[in-house]
């Protein structure tokens, strides 16, 4: 049924009503839609910053050809700016290319964060040169980009089990094109429309598997283990690949993580998308679809040579490291509950989350920034920061800016195009740390960094 023209209406939340008073409720909801905002007061102090190239195809027009007999109703396919330099922001926001974003507090100064010192805060200078630019000015001066074997294991974003089977599958952003399951009503056909090639036809898959087994296929690392698998806190690279350091028993223990993966081939210097999603129908694992914009594996940035520092099957060969990610049930519950959303998300919304780091340096690759703002277009039902957990992230209810690792979330949001917008307090002035035009995913998470590219040195 559409509602037009009352806005949309969403699936009242269900997951923990039985399902036939969950249909009833839905029913007597009718067209009924969340209850309007007051207005925004204009803002006093806007200004309209530039932002990078989104690559998410949020340029082209939803064809007509849904992929079957689901309602199409008119969508947006393209992010539409929520303000100007004139109105549209509260006071206490700025308005940075259509999206209002908090103004950061004059006297929270916004630090890059080490990797190599448990990312704690540094007086290394921030490097801010690829904000508002364009890819392709990026790479200009880099060496020519050929192919190398993306490889390393599936990371988790919270709690969860070892992520095996899971299907790794890479996109060429220029390619990818989710706008065209935009106004699919019908929730079950909008979630095979955007699991189809609809969207785009990966250049690659995969499937994650046990590290334990990951040596028939050549894709374990030869590193040296210390006795009875024992390793300094933190020091994941002193494990075997798809183990990490933590506390087993009271010691500091490698254990048994992640699947590993590797696909040959992928193309350097050029922007990517990459979908992690489980590799079977109804996975006992719960994972959610999450799509990573904003990755490109840079021709300065290959892997060091050498058996213990890439895949046996690949020593000697372009290589890169990169870790993708994947959320489980369990965290997809816990942050909206944590930050006192009652009943979780809405059935078919999405989520927005990602690490805030700068743009790295031929030194250096990209690193976390600490205290940053962060402003979503189309609005969330909340935005969280976290504790500074690696291994166990946490809404912090306290926190009101990115924390050591730069992490955020936004999360209940309406699928469609959107826009993240980021602000830091740097050297006494509020500066643009970035903009990435995503496109939500029902029932997904979408990863937004920036303005660094991804993949970054982590662990």
């Amino acid at each position: 049924m559409l509602c037009a023209p009352a806005p949309k209406t969403r699936a009242l939340r269900t997951l923990a009503l039985p399902v036939a008073l969950a249909a009833m409720l839905v029913s007597l909801a009718g067209c009924l839609g969340k209850e309007d905002k007051d207005p925004p007061a204009d803002n006093d102090a806007v200004t309209d910053g530039g932002g990078t190239d989104a690559s998410s195809g949020s340029d082209s027009s939803a064809g007509s050809d849904s992929g079957g007999s689901a309602d199409v109703a008119a969508a947006p396919t393209k992010f539409e700016p929520k303000c100007t330099a004139d109105k549209g922001c509260k006071a206490t926001e700025i308005c940075i290319s259509g999206v209002c974003v908090p103004k950061p507090a004059k006297d929270v100064k916004s630090q890059l964060t080490d990797p190599n010192n448990d990312n704690q805060p540094t007086t290394e200078k921030m490097d801010l040169s690829c904000v508002g630019k364009d890819l392709a000015e990026v790479i200009k001066d880099l060496p020519k980009g050929g192919k190398a074997t993306m490889w390393g294991r599936v990371d988790r974003f919270g709690g969860g089990p070892v992520t095996t089977d899971v299907e790794v599958a890479v996109f060429l952003a220029a390619d990818f094109h989710p706008e065209k399951c935009a106004g699919v009503e019908d929730p079950d056909e909008a979630q095979a429309c955007f699991a189809s090639d609809k969207i785009g036809k990966p250049i690659a898959t995969v499937k994650s598997v046990d590290p334990d087994t990951a040596g028939t296929q050549g894709w374990l690392v030869e590193r040296p283990k210390k006795a009875e698998a024992e390793c300094d806190k933190g020091k994941h690279f002193q494990c075997p690949h798809g183990y990490v350091c933590d506390k087993i028993d009271g010691f500091p223990k490698c254990g048994k993580g992640h699947g590993v993966y590797a696909i040959e081939d992928v193309p350097l210097n050029t922007r990517l998308v990459i979908r992690t999603r489980a590799s079977k129908a109804n996975d006992p694992a719960g994972w959610h679809d999450t799509y990573t914009y904003n990755v490109v594996l840079f021709s300065t940035h290959l892997d060091d040579k050498g058996k213990d520092k890439q895949p046996s099957k690949y020593v000697d060969k372009d290589t890169v490291l990169y870790n993708p990610t994947i959320v489980g049930e369990g965290q997809w519950q816990l942050v909206p509950s944590t930050i006192g959303i009652v009943g979780g998300i809405y059935e078919g919304d999405g989520v927005i989350g990602g690490r805030i780091r700068d743009c790295g340096t031929k030194d250096r690759r990209s690193w976390p920034i600490l205290d940053a703002k962060i402003g979503i277009g189309v609005p969330p039902e909340g935005i969280s920061y976290f504790n500074d957990s690696e291994l166990d992230p946490v809404p912090n209810k306290n926190r009101v800016t990115t924390n050591i690792i730069g992490r955020y979330a936004a999360v209940g949001i309406t699928p469609g195009p959107n826009r993240v917008a980021v602000l830091g307090q740097v050297d006494g002035k509020t500066v643009e740390l970035g903009i990435q035009d995503v496109y939500v995913i029902p029932n997904a998470l979408v990863i937004a960094s920036m303005p660094g590219f991804i993949p970054h040195w982590n662990k």
